[in-house]
């Protein structure tokens, strides 16, 4: 029995022997290694002994939940990304040893380094939660070193309990570009309450904050009509072509005068359908004020603009109504730049106290046609082909937007500053006169 004993010591004596053996032994002369903080952890450069003998470097860490961390690089290689940190920390401890052709590793070199607060984490430093028309916004900067996930939520009713719960907007990685998120809840709510969470990759939890009291800034269209609407002269009016400052408030935004009439068009006449039933101004109507009488103190949210649905019918000429105008074409009497401004006591144009508003602001010229938020006015492949079809078809409108902001004023002043090009060159503008029209034009503010 003895004798067996011995023997069992003797043999895991050797193979202790042999694991002593392993280790691989190396001189660190010319080893450099250098650590720089970044977001969510650090960089390690490093320069290796000039010893053939070594073909990878390893680094063990413990990161931010304590798990053991081993990264691995190559002989050739100087760097390596510490990473698995949320927040910024001094002292973290890293044990860096290298590997032979045999696998086998040398002793442990003991070093420290500091970290930065992740994306995740410094997400909420530049984080703005503020209102916007109908929901809320939230604008953000991201750190050069993304990663992570940003959750958010606001506090209202789930449809499926009807109890009170947060209600899920969006998921998304977070931008290293930043980015500005606009939301409108299906909930009408006056105020919100605005979670936002971040998560790692892991899909483990950084961090919440919570935003009340955000007010949501419900919008509601405020009626408006002609006699609201002072122009100071430039409307085009005629009973026979249908326009003037009524049809720009008279509730039809897409075109059906125009398509009635375009049935009974003379082809051969080759003067085009003269019926537009909308608003034409001019001439020499750019930066001319319109004036818009709300008729008491409002917060105005917006106004929309609509023009023409495509019909198929051809642009008056000379000598149909106002032919000399349209010259056979719509989109360069469409505006392009408009500038509005609010005014709480005084109609008058020339009042110092206007106060800017918002602006439509999209290039006139013909190359940036995709871009144009009348564009789909030329698209005569979806132009209806009677009036039951052009009901089931969506307006062409923009919206200019004013600051969600508890200001209050009576009267808008609208300038109308460009209109598109439709030349195919980008110097010239054929519509030479300054004409300008709208199909529609609504104002939305604020609920009470």
């Amino acid at each position: 029995m003895k004798n067996t004993i011995f023997l069992l010591l003797f043999v895991f004596g050797l193979f202790a022997c042999e694991d002593d053996d392993s280790i691989f032994e190396l001189s660190t002369d010319g080893l450099e290694v250098k650590f720089t903080p970044v977001a969510g952890g650090a960089m390690m450069y490093y320069k290796l002994p000039n010893n053939s003998d070594i073909f990878a470097v390893n680094v063990r860490y413990k990161n931010w939940q304590g798990q053991d961390v081993l990264k691995t690089s190559g002989y050739s290689g100087d760097s390596l990304l510490l990473d698995g940190f949320t927040r910024g920390l001094e002292g973290i401890n890293a044990r860096i040893s290298f590997v032979n052709h045999h696998n086998e590793e040398s002793e442990a070199l003991d070093y420290q380094f500091t970290t930065l607060d992740s994306a995740p984490w410094s997400f909420f430093d530049d984080l703005i939660v503020r209102s916007s028309w109908n929901g809320f916004q939230v604008i953000y900067k991201s750190p050069s070193v993304v990663t992570g996930m940003v959750h958010i939520f606001y506090l209202g009713i789930n449809p499926l309990t009807q109890k009170e719960d947060t209600i899920l907007m969006q998921s998304l990685p977070l931008s290293q570009q930043g980015d500005t998120l606009n939301f409108i809840q299906q909930q009408e709510r006056s105020s919100n309450t605005i979670i936002v969470r971040t998560e790692d990759f892991q899909g483990y939890r950084v961090r919440q904050e919570i935003y009340p009291d955000i007010d949501a800034f419900r919008a509601e269209q405020w009626p408006m009509s002609a006699s609201d609407f002072n122009d100071f002269g430039m409307s085009r009016d005629s009973d026979k072509a249908k326009t003037g400052v009524e049809y720009l408030f008279d509730g039809e935004l897409k075109g059906l005068e125009r398509l009635i009439a375009s049935a009974y068009e003379d082809k051969d006449a080759r003067t085009g359908t003269e019926v537009y039933g909308a608003y034409l101004a001019g001439p020499y109507s750019y930066g001319k004020p319109i004036i818009l009488d709300m008729r008491e103190q409002k917060t105005p949210a917006w106004i929309r603009l609509y023009c023409l649905y495509p019909i198929r019918a051809n642009h008056a000429v000379y000598p149909a109504t106002w032919g000399n105008v349209w010259v056979g074409s719509y989109e360069d009497k469409v505006p392009c730049r408009v500038a509005v401004y609010g005014n709480s006591t005084s109609d008058d144009p020339d009042n110092e106290g206007w106060v800017y508003l918002g602006e439509l602001n999209q290039k006139p010229e013909r190359k940036y046609v995709t871009e144009r938020w009348s564009y789909l006015t030329t698209d005569f492949y979806s132009a209806p082909k009677d009036v039951n079809e052009l009901e089931t078809k969506d307006p062409i409108y923009v919206d200019i937007l004013f600051p969600p902001e508890n200001n209050t004023y009576r009267y808008l002043k609208v300038l109308v500053l460009d209109t598109f090009d439709t030349s195919k060159t980008d110097d010239i503008n054929r519509n030479l006169q300054e004409y300008f029209t709208l199909q529609e034009l609504e104002v939305y503010v604020k609920k009470n």
